[in-house]
């Protein structure tokens, strides 16, 4: 055989095997993309009605996806918010809440590692290890990654409230001041800003919101508010 056979044979079967890697890894991506909006349209349902048993299929959804495809941020991320509607709607069932939130850190951190500019996921680790640490050093630091990359969204605002909120009597001065600077800021998006109420309301925080809601200018329009009225008794 000629050297210029040869030359292109060597060519044509580089070019195959390139060609297969790519077909495969396409490949891998549409299952576990698939598995990976299985496991969210399982989740587009109300929470209230969400059981147990779809949390499981969702979960075990979202795990084949990271199988698949370790290297997308939002899998992982999606998976830690799995684990944690699982502790939610469970409540008193889970066995090991500390193993949970754990393995909802994990999935966390994974995701920023492959992706470090999402304000949410920020939060999110912020959050979880609240959970864990209460208003600590590190979780002071997660927030203020996440108003780094984040720093007018509401989610995060709305995260930072939570985490001050459960942890009020034990807050140091910087995280209360955190707070009311957040509160301030969160007023501003209009009728978006009444979903601080529910995160009070599930967190059994409301009076201390309505008290911090009590006082400042800023909160004029809130104070006559329905929902104000309503919650604030």
């Amino acid at each position: 055989m000629s050297n210029f056979n040869v030359k292109r044979l060597t060519q044509i079967t580089v070019l195959a095997a390139i060609t297969l890697i790519i077909s495969y890894q396409s490949l891998q991506s549409m299952r576990a993309n698939t598995w990976y909006f299985n496991s969210v349209n399982i989740l587009k349902q109300s929470e209230i009605l969400i059981t147990p048993v779809e949390l499981k299929l969702a979960d075990s959804a979202i795990a084949l996806a990271i199988d698949l495809e370790p290297t997308q941020p939002h899998y992982w991320q999606l998976s830690a918010y799995i684990k944690m509607q699982n502790l939610a709607v469970t409540r008193e069932q889970v066995d090991d809440k500390l193993m949970v939130y754990q393995q909802a850190e994990e999935n966390l951190l994974n995701s920023l590692e492959l992706r470090n500019t999402w304000a949410e996921t920020w939060i999110a680790l912020a959050q979880v290890v609240s959970y864990q640490e209460g208003p600590t050093k590190r979780v002071y630091e997660y927030i203020q990654q996440a108003k780094k990359v984040g720093p007018y969204k509401l989610d995060v605002q709305l995260g930072i409230i939570q985490i001050s909120l459960i942890h009020w009597q034990q807050l140091p001065p910087k995280y209360k001041a955190l707070y009311v600077a957040e509160l301030n800021l969160a007023v501003e998006y209009g009728y978006k800003f009444y979903q601080v109420f529910n995160v009070a309301k599930q967190v059994d925080a409301l009076p201390i919101l309505c008290l911090s809601l009590q006082f400042g200018k800023a909160f004029e329009k809130v104070r006559s508010s329905t929902v104000y009225r309503r919650s604030c008794k």
